[in-house]
């Protein structure tokens, strides 16, 4: 089975929102080496699917060209949205169906689940979530959308400090 990995950030108070829903306090990469810091390019290497809930989703259309047409995307929602994109697939499904639908495929390259909180918090109650990639940005919002994800099914596997005071925990599930 392929891996589902959780690779998100959040402000050092455990938002991965603003309390508007926006992202924009999150720091963006100058060059390819501060995306290479963080990790995105193996990540991106590693995966060949992306799975996302709704808000996610319009969110991610509100900032301009899709960022990974080379990658099958899967949206979670209850709402009747559309795409036309080949590869953007709205489904309606519990990540457990989800995930007995799509294990016959041939690649064997793992599944990233980008978020939100609701939806992670969803793969995290049925144990579906395999690894954490959790980026904590040197930001304190105070109110937002928190994360609120128990990580008492983890194991904390390193924690390393990143540049301009960020710092990247990943965890496994405990077996």
């Amino acid at each position: 089975m392929h891996k589902i990995i959780l690779y998100i950030a959040t402000s050092q108070d455990g938002f991965i929102a603003d309390k508007n829903g926006g992202v924009d306090w999150l720091p963006q990469p100058k060059d390819e080496a501060e995306l290479e810091a963080v990790g995105y390019r193996d990540l991106m290497s590693r995966i060949d699917t992306i799975v996302m809930g709704s808000r996610s989703f319009q969110q991610i259309l509100s900032f301009g060209d899709w960022g990974w047409p080379d990658k099958q995307t899967y949206v979670f929602t209850s709402k009747p949205i559309e795409s036309e994109k080949p590869y953007i697939t709205i489904t309606h499904h519990s990540p457990l169906e989800f995930l007995s639908r799509i294990k016959e495929r041939k690649s064997q390259k793992d599944i990233w689940l980008l978020g939100g909180s609701e939806l992670a918090k969803s793969f995290a109650q049925q144990s579906l979530i395999d690894e954490i990639i959790l980026t904590i940005v040197p930001q304190t919002l105070g109110a937002g959308i928190p994360l609120g994800l128990n990580l008492d099914g983890f194991e904390l596997i390193t924690e390393n400090p990143l540049i301009d005071g960020i710092v990247q925990k990943f965890y496994l599930r405990k077996e």
